[in-house]
């Protein structure tokens, strides 16, 4: 890690995405290993592939862009990235996974008309 990515910035929120935005906005440039230490201090039970699933998510809505790449010594080369100029005040940041697959809103409800209310159980009409 190098001597500039030991600074965490303060992160105000649990939200995964706005965490992001928050992060990226103070650091300017960032990689998802690096937001996963200072985030894990805000919200202990989140994991690295959440992380980078977000970051995943963030990219394909074209909220980040990445900027950069660094040789890495496990192999794959760590990717900087940044907030898109212009997307900062952007709707999608609340929740990007929502808004790639819409269906993740429903949660359990989207089970209900196929399934019935638990699973084994004949659906209601």
């Amino acid at each position: 890690m190098s001597s500039d990515e030991e600074y965490c910035p303060e992160i105000p929120v649990k939200l995964t995405g706005l965490a992001i935005k928050y992060f990226l906005l103070a650091v300017g440039e960032g990689n998802p290993y690096w937001f996963y230490k200072c985030f894990k201090k805000v919200k202990p039970s989140t994991s690295y592939n959440n992380v980078r699933r977000y970051f995943y998510f963030l990219k394909k809505l074209g909220l980040i862009e990445p900027v950069r790449k660094e040789p890495s010594k496990h192999g794959m080369p760590k990717t900087y990235y940044r907030i898109v100029p212009g997307m900062e005040d952007d709707p999608r940041w609340f929740a990007p996974q929502a808004e790639l697959y819409p269906e993740t809103r429903l949660g359990a409800k989207r089970y209900v008309p196929k399934y019935g209310r638990y699973k084994g159980e004949e659906k209601v009409e």
